[in-house]
Formats: structure tokens, C-alpha cells, sequence
């Protein structure tokens, strides 16, 4: 069952820097694996715009709030989703997630990653807490989780690129004392997410529905170096939207693409889409009077996916084989 304890800050502070304490000296001659592993230090590359930093842990960590939807799944994939104590709501969504149910009974959720409160991720009594800087939660939660005194890892980027995810894995599964089952799951998706790009592939728009409407995908989003990969390319390059946001019936007519991907985020399937591709001229566009529009969910195509990643790809290139 979700929880969330509303205390005073003060007593929420002292919580949390009695939680965060380092554990007690083992027995001399103990053998366990976290007295050999542990204390240990991460070290995380710099980021686009976050410096190189290191992360101490004096024990394992066995109470972890994962902030971000791509931060749970990978604790998750790597076998420790026993440890979550706070991940956020979408993760619960089984279009998002490949562990909706377990997701689901981890005993604190938060509405969104962009709504993170830190006296709610404090309350849960976390030993360590992982995120990536989006909606400033590194300025935000972060720093006021550190000044807490609980192990904070700031992953360096954003998940644009396999490159990104499996770095993000790894950092991970260094944290949680799991590198072996890290680096298998790094190597899973690096050999599934085969490069087949093709600079001739067909245009493909990509649309996923948000905020109850269609939005296009543009920029450095995960699901745009999977069409990359498949051998497809980014028709929303000649829109000149440096971020993903709402389309108009017009900016479709724009893209002119030659196929059209729909991403289910939320379980709707095709309604959200539907008036968009219902408007009469849009509908005579070949990519649609041909039918050559496919809807995958978002896991398929999000870095959120891990696994499922390799999955969407394999859709997309069978798809635009047809």
C-alpha cells in the first residue's frame, strides 16, 4: 500500500541523517559480500552539463528511491526490485513498465518525476536515492537530499543514446553492488540494438500521446536513435522543434513523412492519435491513406523499455521492410 508520511521538516532532517549513519564495524574474520565490497566508491563520468563526481557508500544499499521512470527499471531488471521504496506512478502503467505489478507493490510512489517532494522521498528512509537531472530534480530534491545526508547518484545524462543507457546501467549496478548482472544487461541491449542505420531509409514522423493530445518527437529523445538504428530517419528534422511538444494537423503536412509511429504512453492505443489522422488532409497523405502507420507502446520505444528496446527496434525493421 502507498504511503506518505507528511512530518516536519526538522524531524525528517534527523531521520534522515540517522538512516543515512554508517553501519557498524563487521565481526572480525566476517566474509560476507557486503564487508568485502563494501564501503565503495562511484565514480560518474561528467555530463553534458554536470561535472565528474564520485559517490561514497558505506553499505549496500537496500532501500532505494528511484526518482526517474528509467532509474526503477533498471533496478528492477538487475534483480533488486526488493529494494525500491519509492519509484514514480508511471512505472506502475504496464505500456511503460516490464514489471508493472512489482512496480506497483514497491510501498511509496510519487505522481511524476517532475513532481518529486523531498520530504516524501525522506519519509520512505532511503540509503540511496538515483535520478537524472530532468525537471531540476539534481538542483532540487537532490541537493536537498544530500544536505540530508543520504547517498544521492546523479546519473550524467539523459538516455539519448545506447551509449547513454549503458553507462547509466553500469553506474547503477556499481551502486547497488551488481556489476556482474549490470554488465550482462549492458551487453543484452547493446548487441539487441544492432546499428542497421541507412541514409536512405524511409522518413518516419513520431508521435507519441501526452497531456491527452498528440506530440511530436524531436530532438535527442531515446525513441529516435532506435528509428536510427532500424534504418529509418527523423522526418521532424525539417520542423525545426528543438524538443518534443504538441502537432498541429499542419506540421504533419509539414514533415510529410513516409511512415508514421505512434507511441502509446498511457494505454489509450490509437484514440489520442485518432482526430489528428482523421483530419481530412492528413488522411490523404500517403502515409496514411497507405496505412503505413504502427503503434508500439512506450517501452517498445523509451529508454524506460531497457530490454523492450530491442523488441520496438525489431518491429520498426520489420515494418519499414514491408
Amino acid at each position: 500500500m502507498r504511503h506518505r508520511l507528511l512530518l516536519p521538516v526538522a524531524a525528517l532532517l534527523a531521520l534522515a541523517g540517522c538512516s543515512a549513519a554508517p553501519s557498524a564495524e563487521p565481526a572480525a574474520g566476517a566474509t560476507t559480500a557486503e564487508t568485502a565490497d563494501f564501503p565503495r566508491t562511484v565514480s560518474v563520468p561528467a555530463g553534458h552539463e554536470l561535472p565528474a563526481d564520485e559517490l561514497r557508500l558505506e553499505s549496500e544499499p537496500e532501500r532505494v528511491a528511484a526518482l526517474t521512470y528509467e532509474t526503477a527499471a533498471v533496478v528492477a531488471e538487475l534483480g533488486a526490485a526488493d529494494r525500491l521504496v519509492l519509484v514514480p506512478e508511471g512505472a506502475t502503467n504496464p505500456v511503460l513498465s516490464n514489471h508493472p505489478e512489482t512496480m506497483a507493490a514497491v510501498e511509496s510512489h510519487v505522481p511524476s518525476e517532475s513532481s518529486v517532494d523531498a520530504e516524501a522521498v525522506i519519509a520512505t528512509d532511503p540509503d540511496l536515492v538515483v535520478l537524472n537531472d530532468r525537471h531540476g530534480l539534481e538542483e532540487g530534491v537532490g541537493r536537498v537530499l544530500e544536505g540530508a545526508g543520504i547517498p544521492v547518484l546523479v546519473l550524467p545524462n539523459t538516455w539519448s543514446s545506447v551509449a547513454d543507457m549503458t553507462t547509466n546501467i553500469e553506474l547503477v549496478g556499481r551502486a547497488l553492488g551488481l556489476e556482474d548482472d549490470a554488465a550482462a544487461l549492458a551487453e543484452e541491449i547493446t548487441t539487441g540494438l544492432a546499428d542497421d542505420s541507412d541514409d536512405a531509409g524511409p522518413r518516419v514522423l513520431v508521435l507519441s500521446n501526452q497531456a491527452g493530445r498528440p506530440f511530436v518527437t524531436t530532438g535527442g529523445a531515446f525513441p529516435l536513435e532506435i528509428l536510427r538504428l532500424a534504418g529509418a530517419r527523423d522526418a521532424s528534422e525539417v520542423l525545426g522543434m528543438p524538443r518534443t511538444g504538441p502537432i498541429s494537423a499542419e506540421q504533419v503536412l509539414a514533415a510529410d513523412p513516409d511512415r508514421i509511429l505512434l507511441v502509446d504512453m498511457n494505454g489509450s492505443g490509437e484514440a489520442i492519435f485518432q482526430p489528428l489522422l482523421d483530419n481530412p488532409a492528413v488522411a490523404d497523405l500517403p502515409a496514411v491513406a497507405e496505412h503505413e502507420v504502427l503503434l508500439v507502446e512506450g517501452r517498445q520505444l523509451q529508454a524506460l523499455g531497457l530490454t523492450s528496446t530491442v523488441e520496438g527496434r525489431e518491429l520498426i525493421v520489420e515494418w519499414i521492410a514491408r
